[in-house]
């Protein structure tokens, strides 16, 4: 078993060092051999430093057709069996890696996700998000599962293929859309990753363009009633609301410091 991680990265060179270490410290629990593949998209702040004085990860840096393409590179280069993508600002638990291959030691497994943790800018707060057990038709409601901490096999990227390139937002629930009628996947009821929410995300900067993409998208996939509606409040006031919303939380994990991890 060998795993191939992607880290499609472009300016994040302040969260990046997390990253890669993160990785390095996971495969360093598990007897497995892990590649770590940074593809960025040709950073201008401290990246490439970072990048140049480590020793784990290979990388490239050069100009790419956004995250979906840039994710799709790397798949394609890899040599892993098992395979996920890990953005710069997030991180994997320690013992993810080593759970992750337990679980892939039955065959007939596709698909390994499970919980993972919110944080809350550089406030240290870090909030449990379950995902709580799979179905379609749950997948079908919403996009229930937390990216970081899902990890497929390199025969599902195969047979279906890698991320729709024309999607900046999205491209992760239309995978799982995709692919999950075909395949069986097993719940993880532990942490595996943290995906840290903070201003210069891409996400946080498009809100009202991240839930119209994703409208436009499950309806290709029939469904309609409820994305129409989710992109209209985000368009008319969901964009201050989770502003304010990652400002409190950010300040509450400030505040209260029994809360962090």
């Amino acid at each position: 078993m060998r795993f191939s991680i992607i880290t499609p990265s472009l300016n994040q060179g302040r969260y990046l060092r997390e990253n890669l270490s993160s990785v390095q410290e996971a495969a360093s629990r598990i007897p497995h051999p892990v590649e770590h593949i940074v593809m960025d998209g040709g950073s201008e702040d401290e990246t490439l430093e970072i990048l140049r004085r480590q020793t784990f990860a290979t990388w490239r840096s050069e100009a790419d057709g956004g995250q979906s393409a840039a994710i799709n590179k790397g798949l394609r280069t890899s040599t892993g069996d098992i395979l996920t993508y890990l953005c710069a600002d997030d991180y994997l638990e320690p013992d993810t890696l080593a759970q992750v291959a337990e679980a892939f030691a039955s065959p007939e497994i596709h698909v390994v996700y499970g919980d993972g943790y919110f944080l809350e800018g550089d406030s240290g707060w870090k909030r449990l998000k379950s995902s709580g057990p799979f179905s379609v038709e749950r997948l079908y409601r919403g996009n229930f599962l937390i990216q970081p901490a899902v990890f497929w096999r390199r025969s599902v990227f195969e047979r279906w293929g890698g991320f729709e390139e024309s999607l900046r937002f999205c491209m992760d629930h239309e995978y799982w859309l995709r692919i999950a009628p075909y395949t069986r996947w097993t719940y993880l009821p532990h942490p595996l990753a943290t995906c840290r929410l903070h201003s210069d995300a891409k996400t946080s900067h498009s809100l009202a363009r991240a839930w119209t993409e994703a409208r436009t998208m499950q309806a290709t996939y029939g469904i309609h009633c409820r994305p129409w509606r989710d992109a209209l409040w985000m368009n008319l006031i969901g964009s201050r609301y989770y502003s304010a919303k990652r400002s409190l939380f950010k300040n509450l994990g400030k505040a209260f410091p029994q809360n962090r991890a």
